[in-house]
């Protein structure tokens, strides 16, 4: 939080009177994205792994090309920061109505950081679609949590759930095209 305060107050030494200007909710949406972005920053990017190991893994025909991975992701990750602040702001700082919205998006962020960690960094292929169905999971709890809250960050999580349904099923056919059978 500290290297935020010190950006932003950089930032209104410059151009004197802009921060001023900002709306509220521009920091609430500010705050949400270094959440979702700065969640992912606290797993190891396992770029050797990457590189090295998976591609040598087998494939379904039908395996997005590496590029489409980040291309998907950061959209949706720009879509969970809005939806996160759009619960934020219905809740109106009720404990009660953000208790749970909050905490299901917590464990979503950490399945999916999770799932890296066991795919990519233990590269546990079989216990990976167990994480990955939990993963899946969260995504659908935190949809169903952020419709009683606002129902338009419902509706902006529901990417995340399609692309991660994607995924699910691309783990799964990794581990059985790579699975020695006895």
């Amino acid at each position: 939080m500290r290297t935020i305060g010190a950006a932003a107050s950089a930032l209104e030494r410059r151009q004197p009177g802009l921060l001023a200007a900002l709306p509220p909710a521009d920091w609430g949406l500010l705050a949400a994205g270094a959440v979702v972005f700065g969640a992912g920053q606290l797993v190891p990017p396992y770029t050797n792994s990457y590189k090295s190991w998976y591609p040598t893994l087998r494939k379904p025909d039908w395996h997005p090309p590496p590029w489409v991975f980040p291309t998907v992701w950061i959209p949706l990750k720009v879509l969970q920061s809005a939806a996160l602040w759009l619960v934020w702001k219905g809740g109106k700082g009720d404990r009660n109505k953000l208790a749970l919205p909050l905490a299901v998006f917590g464990l979503h962020l950490f399945l999916g950081n999770w799932w890296n960690v066991v795919f990519f960094g233990r590269r546990e292929l079989k216990p990976s679609v167990k994480w990955m169905g939990a993963f899946w999971t969260s995504v659908a709890g935190t949809i169903a949590s952020f419709y009683n809250v606002e129902p338009v960050a419902a509706y902006l999580m529901a990417p995340t759930q399609v692309w991660v349904s994607i995924a699910a099923l691309l783990n799964y056919e990794i581990v059985r095209l790579n699975t020695v059978r006895d």
